[in-house]
């Protein structure tokens, strides 16, 4: 249950916020442009994970210390995204490769917690050219099967009197312990939207259908970029072998970053050292600057 007594936290840095339009599809951002000339540095775009939109990435984008440019993506169905008559990780994907190719001047640094992950595997491994590194934020690396398989349902008709009532209602799925609520009621009040019947989540419940798709991890053996693995030291999701299990995947060393006692939902869980970690895998994929040109030979005057 998320209260509204608790105090929401400080502003997130300004950014501006705009759309591209893929499919006939409004796809949904905002951006945070570096404070100082990014310079051969990659752009970096942050992809959300299920029902979630850009707002769980704003206190994240302030650890980010303003040394990228920075774009979050609405996945349609999400956020201020228009919806679809069906979605896939596939359309994901190209929505986000769309935004890329629109909002960045290169080849991206695409983040992705948990099916956001997988999304951006999914443009790593269809659109390598607009791809430089990849970062999958406690992201299965292995398919689901059993009961790891039931997807979560939301009643299409969920609707609240007030937006008190809805807060109350806001649960993370899979469930875990946030020590900071303020965080947690940050990104409860930007998942509701107010219209003329009420109060209503933002997502589209039929997002989930996305998650029914034969392969939900196919696209992960295409990956050719380099490759990070961060996952919640305390994850129910990922294991703690997940980077290995992914390196003989992709026949390449693949590092692991564990947050400490973090679950799954790193960002809201425990935001200020994930932003640390992040930072750092960043910068690690960083192309380093050329080295300057050699200094030009001394005339020497003829004796």
């Amino acid at each position: 249950m998320t209260s509204l007594e608790v105090p929401a936290p400080a502003p997130p840095l300004a950014g501006r916020a705009g759309t591209t339009t893929v499919d006939g599809t409004t796809v949904a951002w905002e951006r945070w442009d570096a404070a100082r000339a990014s310079g051969d540095r990659p752009c970096v775009v942050l992809v959300h994970g299920t029902s979630a939109h850009t707002a769980w990435w704003h206190h994240t984008v302030e650890g980010l210390g303003g040394a990228f440019d920075v774009v979050a993506v609405d996945l349609s169905g999400h956020g201020e995204s228009g919806r679809r008559e069906r979605y896939s990780l596939e359309a994901w994907s190209a929505e986000v490769a769309a935004v890329v190719v629109e909002e960045c001047a290169g080849p991206a640094l695409l983040v992705g917690h948990s099916i956001g992950g997988l999304v951006a595997a999914g443009v790593a491994a269809t659109r390598p050219d607009v791809v430089h590194g990849l970062v999958l934020v406690d992201s299965i690396v292995d398919e689901p099967v059993g009961a790891a398989r039931t997807r979560p349902v939301l009643r299409p008709a969920a609707r609240f009197a007030s937006e008190r009532e809805g807060l109350a209602r806001y649960r993370l799925m899979p469930p875990q312990p946030v020590p900071d609520d303020r965080t947690l009621a940050y990104v409860a009040r930007h998942s509701l939207r107010h219209d003329d019947g009420g109060w209503a989540w933002k997502v589209d419940p039929a997002i989930f259908a996305a998650l029914d798709a034969a392969s939900l991890t196919g696209a992960l053996a295409g990956i050719g970029c380099p490759t990070v693995l961060i996952r919640g030291e305390l994850s129910t999701l990922v294991p703690p072998d997940a980077g290995r299990t992914l390196g003989r995947l992709l026949g390449a060393d693949v590092v692991q970053h564990d947050v400490p006692d973090a679950y799954h939902h790193v960002m809201v869980d425990q935001g200020p050292a994930f932003g640390r970690i992040l930072r750092r895998v960043l910068d690690d994929l960083t192309p380093a600057p050329p080295d300057p040109p050699p200094d030009p030979p001394l005339d020497e005057e003829s004796p």
